[in-house]
């Protein structure tokens, strides 16, 4: 199954090829996708130089969280497939929580008032954590998005507050649409004709 068990998402997931060890057989050549609702604390896995550099951090108390693998992309290639993709959650979650969802680089804001952990006023606030990156000509990316950010959360952490059951129908969504989108793309590699 694409939704799997994990008890918090600390970063070390996507530091490795996960398909295999996850799917086995059933490994598709076009990219595979994993989903899971875990709390999330990222410190000593960071990876973005930006966070590393600013000593940030990543904590939420509850989310959902998209682990990707596709083979055959650079650093550039897993950039753009990523935005493409969180523009994709972006819309799908927007239909679930009633709020519209601007796509800001790789981050997702909820366009909502909202009071932020400092308990100052928001009109918008960052729903989502996504990195990406090439290794060994496979892309690997994960982003996370918050059911309820929690207290240890930056201020500007929006909580989703999705139910249980649509926490389960999103995860079954985008998993559906990032197997029709990498299936479809390799297709699309296959019918050149020049």
């Amino acid at each position: 199954d694409m939704i799997i068990k994990q008890g918090v998402y600390d970063g070390n997931f996507i530091h490795s090829r996960f398909a295999y060890e996850q799917f086995r057989k059933e490994v598709s050549p076009y990219g595979n996708i994993v989903a899971f609702r875990a709390p999330m604390y990222v410190k000593d896995a960071l990876i973005d130089l930006e966070d590393t550099l600013s000593n940030d951090f990543i904590q939420s108390q509850d989310s959902i969280n998209f682990c990707w693998e596709i083979p055959g992309l650079c650093p550039f290639g897993a950039v753009s497939f990523q935005r493409l993709l969180n523009t994709a959650i972006a819309n799908i979650l927007s239909g679930y929580i009633g709020k519209g969802i601007m796509v800001d680089g790789d981050d997702l804001m909820v366009q909502d008032e909202f009071v932020g952990t400092d308990d100052k006023v928001r009109s918008s606030g960052k729903v989502s954590v996504s990195i990406t990156y090439s290794k060994e000509n496979v892309a690997l990316g994960h982003t996370g998005i918050n059911i309820v950010a929690g207290s240890k959360a930056p201020p500007f952490a929006y909580s989703s507050n999705l139910t249980d059951t649509q926490a389960e129908e999103f995860m079954a969504n985008v998993i559906d649409y990032f197997n029709a989108e990498v299936k479809d793309q390799f297709i699309a590699t296959t019918k050149i004709s020049v």
